[in-house]
């Protein structure tokens, strides 16, 4: 739905930014150009500039006209204010200013962009070492659950950096793969118990979930596959439920081809086609067409309404370290293309660390290279469309750089629109595929684990450390300081109070990560929302192609060119808002009765899911038919 709601903007207004009034002080003015640093001929149209008060009591915004000149007037007196200027691709630079004699100019030489980040130590995993079968689960309210087996989970909060013990499961379980339900709880799929976990003869075919709310440990179904799977492959489908994929068996770690399919009704397991190749935690992902891509070995896809696996194209590149680990991991792209990062020199000696595949055609194309060409680095998607190469494992080092057996603290960012790379700041550690690595709300990059080196060095560490990209250095963030509700159907809207009042130039929803290894059995994709904008309110499209958006948990990030807002996390779910629940935040209760009101003796206007709930007699109109029901259901919510 494309059109702002009354009644949104009404309730958001009251916690968006203004600016208190000072009538008697206005009076001031600031004036300027932003152009390039390396021609100050050429003006920079469209760049950002921003005047504000340091504690953000006043807040200004400006862009920059085709001859990069922008202005500010009629301003109130203030003792200091702070210029900045940013333009994507360049340096942001900051200057203080003090107005005297009522006005003050100022003009802008932006270099190319060259801040590197930073890497912190913001925690630690004590007494635990994460150095093998480590899973990073991004869980519903912002913490991450780490384990290496299911015996000893601990949640971290990188809000705070404080860590909790929550409750451990009956029998240990590692090398499983993860991901989360639609309602929340963590899935701990196959694996093998923790009696001898070197030998990789043990695998198992348990399940586990494991519920956050409770912190309680559930026994679903085990999977058909009797002999079990360690290091199996996984993907989220559109319905929430999951595809697992080969893995090792029991007793003689002799990998498989076979395939399972959950029953999200009953968490019931179901042989599906079996791959190509018998294979093991193959990265995976679920394409806007529907089939889900498995690339490791051959690239191959699924179709679920057949359940049968297909040949696609080729890596340019094919010799990838088979039938060995995967040397790459795979991110869906926002235009619905797959970027596979990592390469293994081979027999061919390959060089190229990246390929794009294109579902449409099925081919892969080669991107360009970075100074140091790795495999089986940490790959995460950042919300300004980037991706984050973490570390990794250099064949022949050149440049010449400090590794540990091979593994080095080398970073990247890659951009997909540009092909270009651009190294940034190193990790602190020096840390191999056993880490895990995933996005949280707050913008930044967390890591952990991966310190005992090919099980030769270490464990050297157990801190969590978080990357701060560069665009967390680049002025005035966003604030998304409201949200319509916490979990929306496909299609709707969610509206967002922000401030300042920024004038936001996308709106971006990032699925939750589960990360182990080179796979994220998360939702692996970023999506651009359709928005519009009416002062410090924000309304955004779901969109409706659930092969697009699958149930599950996103982030959603308001964007000022490439800044995001903290990310707040949302549900997408397969239902309509239950009746009643007009305020969109899951329940049915005494705070929908007012807003009801309001639609029903139309002092504002329901968006489509809105609607549907007040709708409670569900004849598809919205009248005085529907008070009893509306009641009803109100009194009968828990």
């Amino acid at each position: 739905m494309n059109r702002t709601t009354p009644r949104v903007l009404q309730q958001l207004a009251c916690v968006v930014f203004m600016a208190p009034s000072n009538p008697s002080a206005i009076a001031a003015a600031v004036t300027g150009t932003v152009v390039r640093a390396e021609s100050q001929m050429i003006p920079i149209a469209n760049a950002r500039v921003t005047l504000f008060e340091p504690t953000l009591q006043f807040f200004f915004e400006a862009r920059t006209n085709e001859q990069g000149t922008f202005s500010f007037s009629n301003l109130p007196i203030v003792d200091v204010w702070r210029l900045g200027a940013s333009s994507l691709g360049r340096e942001y630079t900051e200057i203080e200013v003090v107005i005297e004699g009522g006005s003050f100019q100022h003009t802008f030489l932006l270099g190319t962009e060259t801040h590197p980040g930073q890497w912190n130590i913001i925690g630690n995993t004590l007494p635990e070492f994460f150095d093998a079968t480590d899973i990073a689960i991004l869980q519903t309210d912002g913490r991450v659950l780490y384990c290496h087996d299911t015996v000893d989970p601990i949640v971290f909060d990188p809000a705070t950096g404080q860590k909790s013990f929550p409750t451990g499961s009956w029998s240990e379980q590692g090398c499983m793969n993860s991901s989360l339900l639609p309602d929340g709880r963590i899935m701990m799929i196959g694996g093998q118990d923790g009696s001898d976990p070197g030998s990789f003869t043990d695998a198992i075919p348990w399940v586990k979930a494991y519920d956050p709310q409770t912190d309680t440990w559930q026994d679903p179904p085990d999977l058909q596959h009797a002999v079990g799977r360690w290091y199996p492959g996984l993907a989220r489908l559109a319905d929430g439920s999951f595809l697992v994929m080969g893995g090792g068996t029991a007793p003689s770690a002799q990998r498989t081809d076979t395939c399972e399919r959950m029953d999200l009704a009953t968490l019931a397991w179901s042989y599906t086609g079996s791959m190509a190749n018998p294979t093991e935690f193959p990265p995976s992902a679920l394409l806007y067409n529907g089939k889900v891509l498995a690339t490791w070995w051959p690239p191959q896809l699924y179709t679920p309404a057949t359940g049968l696996w297909q040949p696609t194209g080729n890596f340019v590149q094919p010799s990838r370290f088979w039938p060995g680990h995967s040397d790459h991991s795979i991110v869906v792209l926002e235009d619905g293309r797959v970027l596979a990062v990592g390469i293994v020199s081979g027999p061919d000696g390959n060089t190229i660390m990246g390929e794009v595949y294109d579902p449409d055609a099925e081919l892969w194309t080669l991107t360009s290279n970075p100074d140091l060409v790795r495999f089986q680095s940490e790959v995460v998607q950042l919300p300004d469309g980037r991706i984050l190469v973490a570390g990794g494992e250099t064949e022949n080092p050149n440049p010449p750089v400090t590794s540990v057996l091979g593994i080095v603290k080398w970073c990247d960012i890659y951009d997909p629109p540009s092909n270009s790379w651009r190294r940034v700041a190193d990790l602190n550690w020096h840390r191999e595929y056993h880490a895990v690595t995933l996005l949280v709300p707050d913008g930044r990059v967390l890591t952990t684990g991966g310190t005992r080196i090919k099980f030769q060095v270490g464990p050297t560490s157990a801190d969590i450390e978080a990357y701060s990209p560069p665009y967390l250095f680049r002025g005035v963030r966003p604030q998304i300081t409201g949200i319509s509700g916490s979990s929306f159907g496909r299609g709707c809207e969610i509206a967002l109070s922000i401030a300042p009042e920024i004038q936001i130039t996308n709106v971006v929803l990032m699925g939750t990560g589960v990360t182990t290894h080179w796979v994220d059995a998360g939702i692996p994709r970023r999506l651009l929302l359709p928005f519009q904008q009416r002062s410090g309110v924000v309304t955004a499209d779901l969109p409706t192609d659930p092969n697009v958006l699958p149930l599950g948990h996103y982030m959603i990030f308001a964007m000022v060119d490439d800044i995001p807002s903290i990310g707040r996390i949302v549900q997408v779910s397969a239902n309509a808002p239950s009746s009643g629940d007009v305020n969109l935040d899951g329940t049915a209760d005494s705070s929908d009765i007012p807003i009801f009101v309001t639609f029903l003796l139309n002092l504002s206007e329901p968006s489509t899911c809105q609607l549907i709930a007040a709708d409670a007699n569900s004849d598809g109109e919205l009248n005085g038919l529907d008070i009893a029901p509306f009641v009803s259901a109100v009194l009968s919510s828990p």
